[in-house]
């Protein structure tokens, strides 16, 4: 029988036989891997830990408010297998959810989350968890995975282990864990954050995927479950209400008896690839050593005078280094410029400031005398990065778009622009199409639509959709869409309710004609026999220059309405014979004005 005490776990053994790696509060690392033996640098990483450890931890009830009496520290001390502490909720707190939350008082690039549970066995109450992050110490929360019996019913959500695309695996999906992992001391449900992820293979080079896995803060939220009662008196935990022989049910949420011996969050420190060592500083808190010349917190900014390049993450195959700043010795201070970088081919953004021993220029490597100053190269003040030139041919380096000697004239593709920081900007194109081009390539119809019974009627199919995300494929957009109401289609087409996907050639999409935009609800309206129809194949839906891209009115609804009573007005006078076939089809595609319900139109 197990036995949950307040006392702290003590073992000599309590240590090897733990499963975390790196408990001890031990922050270096005895070698630092950032360099190659031969000094050149190199991508490195800082150790992994469990960087809950030790952590003070907070639990709180939605209903009893914080929980200062139960032995929460259990949960971030030594664990030891052979001698468990468990937090056990207080009775009474049955009803509403419990709350623990994990600051980690740095930011962590988590690899997994884990919690054991002092049960030996398989609980046998249905499961209701969240696992929640933050990234900016607690003031908003992201969920990053929903642990349900009952996915639909309490998220919303489908059962679901792995992201179907790269949208959707930065959100949060439900699944059933159980059965949970039998490890010596109680079950245990681990989370790993980069699992069913298609971009996983790909990390260090997925911005997207290193800002998921980024955290300040960790909470866990027990949920309670629906507890079914029916006027007998007999009660059980379910997915809702129910009758037992006869008797009426009824519903009210009640919290599974809740026990926990220990509560991990392992990773590293965000060092961003510079860093091998992540230590305490005086005050306490969790620091990157970099390497690289970075400096930060997390190492994302080079150190001062090292500002030749742009500072970028360290990845396997690119360790980026920051560089200095090439002012030959006659300068300590530079800044880095990306109007300069671009012009020298990105091989070097760095100016030297304040050039000292009579030398000007960006590297302070030209020599002038009193009488002779940098203002003599007659650089233009808007068009020219500085005052400096070259000194045999007089060239002036221009700003991006400026072109000419003294850097006084917009580049062909540039037009004459208001800002002093930008005197010269590209003219106007779309996705790298000229406007005008867009303007003859879109239909007219594209720049000006009302919607009307013809606009309605005369296409094949109608429908409402929402937005949901976006990512290029070759030629095409593939659009992440959700279809919330079908109000036309073909007869032999196969689009029903519910997420699909929208295909967009990239012109057309570059052009705006359909304009879209991920987040919005729009009323797509389309013909079966216009361009690409349903294509590139025949299971696809497709919008394309020749589709309405209509941002949702709710008053369109009753357009819909009108257009279908009136088709229907038409096919009761066809079979009254008040109508020809001829009539009642070309009729029906395109009722007139001035038609109304109930009469007969002469």
């Amino acid at each position: 029988m197990l036995k949950c005490v307040r006392g702290a776990k003590s073992s000599s053994s309590a240590h090897q036989n733990s499963p975390r790696p790196m408990t001890g509060p031990r922050w270096t690392s005895p070698h630092n891997p950032c360099y190659h033996l031969d000094g050149r640098p190199r991508h490195c990483m800082s150790e992994f830990i469990n960087a809950a450890y030790g952590v003070p931890v907070n639990a709180s009830h939605s209903i009893q408010g914080l929980d200062r009496d139960g032995n929460v520290t259990a949960l971030t001390d030594l664990h030891n297998p052979h001698n468990l502490t468990c937090w056990m909720a207080r009775r009474g707190t049955e009803r509403g959810e419990w709350v623990i939350t994990i600051p980690l008082g740095r930011r962590f690039e988590i690899t997994y989350i884990s919690l054991q549970f002092c049960q030996q066995g398989e609980p046998s109450d249905p499961i209701s968890i969240s696992i929640l992050k933050s990234m900016n110490y607690g003031r908003t929360w992201k969920p990053m995975q929903h642990y349900s019996s009952d996915c639909q019913g309490n998220f919303g959500l489908p059962t679901q282990t792995v992201a179907q695309t790269r949208h959707q695996e930065t959100e949060a999906l439900c699944s059933d864990p159980r059965p949970l992992q039998k490890q010596r001391g109680g079950m245990v449900l681990a989370f790993s954050t980069l699992d069913g992820r298609p971009s996983s293979a790909d990390f260090d080079h997925s911005p997207t995927l290193q800002d998921w896995v980024t955290a300040t803060d960790i909470r866990v939220v027990f949920h309670p479950i629906p507890k079914v009662a029916n006027d007998k008196g007999d009660e059980k935990q379910g997915q809702g209400s129910s009758e037992d022989n006869g008797g009426t049910a009824s519903v009210s949420p009640v919290q599974p008896f809740l026990a926990l011996s220990d509560l991990q969050v392992g990773g590293r420190c965000k060092c961003n690839g510079h860093a091998s060592k992540c230590r305490r500083d005086d005050t306490g808190r969790a620091v990157c050593v970099c390497e690289h010349h970075t400096a930060g917190p997390d190492c994302d900014v080079c150190e001062d005078f090292y500002f030749d390049r742009p500072w970028h993450r360290a990845t396997p195959t690119h360790p980026n280094p920051c560089i200095a700043c090439e002012c030959n010795g006659h300068s300590d201070k530079c800044r880095f410029s990306m109007e300069v970088f671009q012009q020298s081919g990105r091989r070097g953004g760095g100016v030297c400031q304040k050039c000292r021993h009579h030398t000007a220029g960006r590297h302070c490597k030209r020599y002038f005398s009193l009488c002779f100053s940098a203002s003599a190269c007659h650089c233009h003040p808007l068009g020219a990065v500085g005052h400096w030139c070259n000194q045999t041919s007089g060239q002036c380096l221009c700003r991006e778009g400026v072109t000419g000697l003294r850097c006084n004239r917009c580049a062909p593709g540039f037009k004459q622009g208001r800002s002093p920081l930008r005197p010269c900007i590209r003219k106007l194109t779309v996705w790298g199409v000229d406007t005008e081009e867009c303007v003859s390539y879109c239909q007219p119809s594209q720049v000006k639509v009302r919607m009307n019974l013809e606009t309605y009627c005369l296409k094949d199919y109608v429908l409402k959709v929402q937005l949901r995300g976006m990512e290029r494929s070759g030629p095409w957009w593939q659009f992440s869409i959700l279809i919330q109401t079908v109000f036309r289609t073909g007869s032999t087409s196969q689009v029903r309710k519910g997420p699909h996907s929208l295909w967009v050639p990239d012109r057309d999409l570059g052009c705006g004609c359909p304009a879209l935009h991920v987040g919005r609800t729009y009323l797509l309206i389309g013909a079966e026999e216009g361009e690409r129809g349903w294509g590139p194949e025949e299971s696809r839906l497709v919008a394309d220059r020749s589709t309405l891209a209509l941002q949702w009115r709710e008053h369109w609804r009753t357009v819909h309405i009108l257009c279908k009573v009136i088709v229907q007005h038409f096919q009761q006078l066809y079979r009254h014979g008040l109508l020809s076939l001829r009539l009642f089809i070309s009729s029906s595609k395109a009722p007139p004005a001035h038609v109304q319900v109930g009469q007969v139109s002469p």
